[in-house]
């Protein structure tokens, strides 16, 4: 495989999310798998004119927004999206969050939610072994022994991209506090009530020009410019 170019811009107003800036949405770790390539893509890899992901995006932020695959021509072709949110955790944390699956699931769309802490979630979704479950459902009562449910954590993947010769496909991911409708993961604080969305689109794009290199991504978000580091996928 080539090598993969990225670019990054970094918008202090997205009009097309401005809605979501309601929610405050932590991102804590989050990573694309494009064709097996899952080094270049993540908090913490490298790739960027900058050299490094490692503060693109803050935790005290909302980092709310979409990310744009590109893939050049080719057969049976992937890209899977993980991220880590947790929401209201300035007064509630990391673990007060539930996931819920909504809308009928595509042919070709793959999808986990549970605990990124203690199950195998990312490794599923380094492998494109998404299981097709949600594991972090229900939400727990406040004075339940177990505590308030969930450290959550998403995967969404499209699978089976055939991009004939001479055209691109772009691959979209979006992650919005207003329900796009359609197939969509929901995460939401069971606390405050907010949620949170994340959905896909898939667009074939006609020729006429040289075919870009085979993936590349682009990270659109609200508020990114002159945030801080944080931690790295394991």
């Amino acid at each position: 495989m080539k090598k993969l170019n990225i670019f990054l811009t970094a918008l202090a107003f997205l009009a097309l999310f401005a809605s979501s800036a309601s929610a405050e949405a932590v991102l804590s770790d989050w990573c694309f798998n494009i064709n097996g390539d899952t080094a270049s893509h993540c908090n913490g890899g490298g790739g960027s004119p900058g050299g490094s992901f490692d503060t693109t995006l803050s935790p005290a932020a909302n980092t709310l927004g979409s990310a744009m695959v590109t893939l050049g021509a080719g057969n049976n072709q992937y890209a899977l999206a993980y991220m880590d949110y947790d929401l209201n955790y300035a007064a509630a944390g990391s673990f007060t969050d539930f996931g819920s699956v909504l809308g009928g699931v595509p042919a070709g769309i793959t999808y986990e939610l549970d605990d990124p802490n203690t199950s195998g979630i990312f490794a599923d979704f380094a492998a494109n072994n998404l299981l097709n479950a949600n594991n972090v459902s229900t939400p727990l009562g406040v004075n339940d022994p177990n505590g308030p449910c969930c450290d959550v954590s998403w995967a969404l993947g499209v699978n089976g991209i055939n991009v004939p010769t001479g055209q691109t496909a772009t691959v979209t991911f979006v992650i919005s506090s207003t329900d796009p409708g359609g197939f969509r993961l929901q995460q939401t604080n069971q606390f405050s009530g907010e949620s949170i969305y994340l959905s896909e689109s898939v667009k074939i794009n006609g020729g006429g020009g040289g075919i870009p290199e085979p993936a590349s991504l682009l990270l659109l978000g609200s508020g990114l410019a002159g945030l801080l580091a944080f931690r790295r996928v394991r």
